[in-house]
């Protein structure tokens, strides 16, 4: 419509490319072409417009004015300047309203029968519809019977209406009046709260509760106050006041009776009292639950906990404890040694001797896994601890993880070159790494040890597999290679430990 028709040949394409079965993209580019009079490219379009949408009547439409054109065109002619309506059909299939409207065969039908026979007009002219059609195309607009061709002009606009003058504030009633100055009181006293200006802000909450009983929650308000004063005995009696005044009220306020009983308890928190300030949350949540008051009673609930478990420390008597602990482990009493020890480790925890004895317990009831950990705690505790790592050594021998249980006995043997446990622990597992049995024992060693994080990663490095098959080649060049990398201290280190987990067999 604007004439650039080389701009809108490039929309067309476009168009199809996103769109390739739609009729109106095939009809964009083709008349854009018609402009431009590339009219056996237009008909191309045309064409395959109607292979991808067949019988579409804009499009069959349009390419019969192309086709009607092209042959004027060849045989020297021009479209008849006489005849306004020769190529109707392919300007109105360019309009971006009316190109739709070339698909309604009764439409193509009368604009077919005016390009034939232009003295048809007056006939038309009596339909609103071709009225609207020829008046866009041919740019007259026709008065008729149906009222004017073109769209009607807008409407003007409307002027705004006045905006509606503001009612004047309505008057409060006597009670109201009263009830907003008692509230400005107690924003008052908010305010002294703020910046510890207690005696004010106890005052304000006063006149407020001297002006309406109801207002009981000042008087949770003024037990704040005489928290932040440190005054904890008049906090309480005050909460105490509170909840009784509060529960006289009809009806209930129940959550202003949960706020009170949580202040309650806050104020024995203050005294470390935990116990007390639990059981007063307690009842704050049979007054109103809240998700405030839950999450207070859970942090609550886990500093306790840490509380008791300090003031349980006593190094005096856990030593008493481990004593007892071992004589009920020469005795063979397994279930009071484990008793015993743990008591001790509740007493001291800090001493790691008590983990280890609690874990030389537990593998006595083959609870090889609890016996780790408190070795591996004990260890936390005290990295040169050298029992632990033999224990430590002994308890993954025990599990058959002779490459972790070699680690744990030389690393205690770093700390102490003399150490028994150590050295005895070491030369068992070396024995028996090196049976090479390979019976189910050895296989069901290395499923294990393939388990192993450590081993995994040990696996997957390249340098250790090309290693591992120069070892087991035939090539003596490859053997020599290998045996080259052992002397590696790393290399050696991680061979060995496979070795050592069973998944390699020495030969």
């Amino acid at each position: 419509m604007k004439g650039d028709a080389t701009a809108a040949l490039a929309d067309g394409e476009q168009c199809i490319a996103v769109k390739p079965d739609w009729a109106k993209a095939y009809n964009r580019k083709g008349a854009a072409l018609h402009k431009l009079r590339r009219y056996d490219e237009a008909v191309a379009t045309f064409e395959e417009g109607l292979k991808q949408c067949p019988g579409d009547q804009s499009l069959t439409g349009a390419l019969k004015s192309v086709k009607d054109e092209q042959a004027s065109q060849s045989t020297g002619g021009a479209p008849d300047p006489r005849n306004p309506f020769s190529n109707l059909i392919g300007r109105l299939a360019t309009h971006p309203k009316f190109a739709t409207w070339m698909g309604d065969p009764a439409i193509v039908a009368k604009i077919q029968m005016l390009q034939t026979n232009p003295s048809a007009i007056n006939t038309m002219l009596q339909d609103p519809t071709m009225q609207e059609v020829l008046g866009a195309a041919l740019g007259f607009s026709f008065q008729g019977p149906g009222g004017p061709a073109e769209e009607p002009a807008p409407a003007p606009p409307k002027k705004p209406e006045p905006e509606p003058e503001p009612e004047p504030p309505r008057e409060l009633t006597e009670e109201e009046q009263a009830a907003a100055a008692i509230e400005e009181i107690r924003q008052r006293g908010n305010a002294h709260y703020k910046k510890k200006e207690f005696s004010e802000a106890l005052q304000c909450y006063d006149e407020v509760f001297e002006k309406d009983p109801a207002q009981v929650s000042v008087l949770n308000n003024k037990a704040a106050v005489f928290m932040e004063m440190k005054d904890y005995d008049a906090a309480i009696k005050q909460c105490a006041d509170a909840v009784e005044k509060a529960q006289a009220l009809r009806p209930t306020p129940f959550d202003v009776i949960a706020k009170i009983y949580v202040r309650w308890g806050k104020v024995f928190a203050k005294q470390k009292d935990l116990s007390t300030a639990l059981e007063y949350y307690g009842k704050a949540q049979m007054e109103f639950a809240t998700k405030e008051t839950e999450r207070l009673i859970k942090t609550t609930e886990l500093e306790k906990r840490k509380l008791d478990a300090a003031a349980y420390i006593n190094p005096e008597l856990a030593a008493e404890a481990k004593e007892r602990g071992n004589t009920a482990f020469r005795s063979q009493d397994w279930s009071q040694a484990i008793k015993e020890y743990e008591e001790a480790i509740k007493r001291d925890p800090s001493n790691p001797a008590y983990r280890n004895n609690l874990a030389a317990t537990l593998c006595k009831i083959m609870d090889f896994q609890g016996a780790k950990k408190n070795c591996e705690k004990a260890l936390e505790l005290d990295p040169k601890y050298v029992k632990a790592w033999a224990k430590k050594g002994d308890i993954e021998f025990l599990q058959k993880e002779y490459h972790k249980a070699m680690e744990s006995y030389q690393k205690g043997l770093g700390l102490d070159s003399e150490n028994k446990l150590c050295r005895d622990g070491l030369q068992k597992t070396m024995m028996q790494i090196n049976s090479g049995s390979g019976g189910e024992v050895d296989r069901e060693r290395a499923a294990h040890a393939m388990a192993d994080p450590e081993i995994q990663q040990i696996l997957s490095d390249p340098v250790v597999r090309q290693v591992i098959n120069d070892l087991g080649s035939s090539d003596a060049v490859a053997r020599n290679a290998g045996n080259r990398a052992l002397q590696d201290p790393v290399m050696g280190g991680k061979i060995q430990k496979l070795i050592a987990a069973g998944v390699l067999q020495t030969r």
